[in-house]
């Protein structure tokens, strides 16, 4: 009996002819690609998408170009605040990170000098004596020295003041802590990485000192951001 039941499942599977033995085949083929391709997005394949937003690992001229350009727009978007906003959590909130990029700004312009091979266009922070400080001519924000107060900001940081200065109420309010949380999650993610996998030492030591302070800028831009939705 059981041979003859063997028999006629062979006959069965003779009679359905190659086309099933080929489906058979494509559904082990597409098994096979789902595991490889299923192994690929949780190894790789999502880690573009989930660190698109993440600072990568910089060289330490292009780090201190960074972090310059963040303490640039830091300074200048926070200045405009203490021009246009009228809510008192956000106009402390801008006055804290006035003083403490203004603080990293020092402090990078002296690293500089230490960094070999950090020329003059490795980082452009502003230089001492020269943060900015807002004027309500004609909504124009400007320096100390009377410059555009987005001098030395790339295209990014100058069309993101652009929008600030273009806001006025609540709704700057909303745009400019948007924009805060945005700036120091990239900035968080810049330090932290630089900290930990950078290629110089003195470098990584100041972003390992420096990142406790922006991880609470970050916090704190979070936590105004909900009081000001709506």
């Amino acid at each position: 009996m059981h041979r003859r039941l063997t028999l006629l499942a062979g006959a069965a599977i003779l009679a359905a002819g190659p086309a099933a033995f080929a489906q058979t085949q494509q559904q082990r083929a597409q098994a096979v690609q789902g595991q490889t391709t299923q192994g690929q997005t949780g190894a790789a394949g999502t880690t573009p998408a989930a660190t698109a937003n993440r600072a990568e690992v910089v060289t330490g001229q292009e780090f201190m170009r960074l972090a310059s350009m963040s303490d640039r727009f830091e300074v200048a978007s926070s200045r405009l605040v203490q021009q246009k906003s009228q809510n008192a959590q956000v106009k402390q909130f801008a006055e804290h990170m006035v003083r403490d990029h203004t603080k990293t700004t020092q402090e990078l312009q002296q690293l500089i000098q230490q960094v070999p091979g950090s020329g003059a266009g490795a980082a452009t922070p502003l230089p001492n004596g020269r943060e900015s400080q807002g004027t309500a001519q004609s909504g124009q924000v400007t320096n100390a020295q009377g410059g555009p107060q987005h001098e030395g900001l790339d295209q990014q940081h100058t069309a993101l003041l652009q929008q600030l200065q273009a806001a006025n109420g609540a709704e700057f309010d909303r745009l400019y802590v948007r924009q805060q949380v945005a700036s120091h999650q990239q900035a968080v993610d810049l330090f932290s990485n630089y900290s930990q996998s950078g290629d110089n030492p003195l470098l990584k030591q100041w972003a390992a000192k420096t990142l406790p302070d922006l991880q609470q800028h970050l916090q704190l831009a979070q936590k105004l951001q909900q009081g000001t939705q709506g």
